[in-house]
């Protein structure tokens, strides 16, 4: 079946394939003419997209890779109902070369049926270190996002006035604490007593909430550099920062160049982002993949700085509004995570105790 219906992807196009059970397959395309490679479609499982921000950026890899080499890709969106995941998973794996998803939800259920798709290719990514990877067809990216959020820790302490900036997570979780540990670490490069307003919303959607909480930090707190990492919320703070007039720090995609059509008046409240480039990441997989050269399959790899997919977005604004104090800061930290002068300290299997360590050092 896998076979047949691969055919129908690369020859005839199909808009509509019927992946029963798996949820809405609202975006699809193809990169025109089908070329000679080792793979010719590509599924990507996901939530929902639209979010501005993590899903978003992750099929903008997808798409680029399927428009450079001709070959099919389609976003398989199961919603937020995860009784889906697993029809849209196993559908979607008996439909396309290689499937790719986040987070190691999929993965485990993907490991219970290990034996199924044996000519499939898996990539999945955010998955937690340390994770033994057993299918000889899986690849696993663990993303350092510690380090990003490092950079942004050390920018917007040095852009503080009030040496108090505010953290905003979407819920309290592994993912989130490691963002937390590195921006912590970023912080106390530029200042050792500099504080950190934290808040953790509950939701990764729920945009008015965050946005009362981003107020109580600027007005209890006195925070003057608001980051958010809570996905499609993130609007809150950003909605926020504009009526506090301060600034903003997006998360894992360039966010200020998502709104800067849709929503202007909120990109220019985004002075930069903390980048997760998982469209860097899977655009890397899916070409190497294609061409026969991915030799990383059965195994999971750490990705950060050095390999460039996590980073501060330097666009033509960020170069514009941001204070030349504040990007030389950045970059010599850069390069100390590169030389190996700075190793930025993960929150994954961090126990609670020193988690809450960290936490209360800089508590305003």
């Amino acid at each position: 079946m896998k076979k047949l219906l691969a055919m129908l992807l690369a020859v005839t196009m199909v808009a509509g394939l019927a992946l029963t059970g798996c949820g809405d397959s609202k975006e699809e395309g193809s990169g025109g003419d089908a070329k000679e490679g080792a793979i010719k479609s590509v599924g990507f499982i996901v939530g929902a997209l639209g979010d501005k921000s993590f899903n978003d950026i992750s099929y903008e890899g997808i798409k680029s890779a399927g428009e450079k080499l001709g070959i099919t890709y389609k976003a398989v969106e199961y919603g937020t109902d995860k009784a889906k995941m697993e029809p849209a998973l196993l559908d979607s794996a008996d439909a396309y070369d290689m499937i790719i998803f986040s987070g190691n939800e999929f993965l485990e259920i993907l490991e219970r049926h290990a034996d199924e798709f044996p000519d499939t290719k898996f990539v999945c990514f955010d998955i937690e270190p340390g994770t033994e990877i057993k299918m000889s067809n899986v690849f696993a990216i663990t993303f350092r996002q510690c380090e990003s959020d490092y950079l942004a820790g050390v920018f917007a302490m040095t852009l503080s006035k009030t040496k108090v900036v505010g953290f905003l997570g979407g819920m309290e979780a592994p993912v989130i604490n490691d963002f937390l540990v590195g921006f912590i670490e970023g912080v106390q490069r530029v200042d050792a007593n500099g504080k950190v307003a934290l808040v953790y919303n509950g939701s990764y959607t729920d945009a008015p909430k965050a946005k009362e909480f981003s107020l109580m930090m600027v007005n209890n707190n006195k925070a003057d550099v608001l980051h958010q990492v809570a996905g499609g919320a993130g609007l809150g703070v950003f909605q926020a920062c504009q009526e506090a007039e301060i600034w903003g720090i997006g998360v894992d995609a360039d966010q200020y160049e998502f709104f800067k059509d849709e929503k202007p008046e909120i990109a220019k409240v985004i002075i930069t982002s903390a980048e997760k480039r998982v469209n860097v990441a899977l655009e890397t997989a899916i070409t190497d993949t294609y061409n026969g050269t991915a030799t990383y399959y059965g195994t999971r790899e750490d990705w950060g700085v050095e390999k460039g997919v996590a980073d501060l977005a330097e666009n033509e604004y960020y170069k514009a509004q941001a204070p030349q104090e504040c990007k030389d800061a950045v970059n010599a930290a850069r390069e100390d995570i590169k030389s190996g002068k700075v190793k930025v300290t993960t929150g994954y299997g961090m126990a609670q105790d020193e988690l809450n360590k960290r936490r209360d050092s800089v508590k305003p």
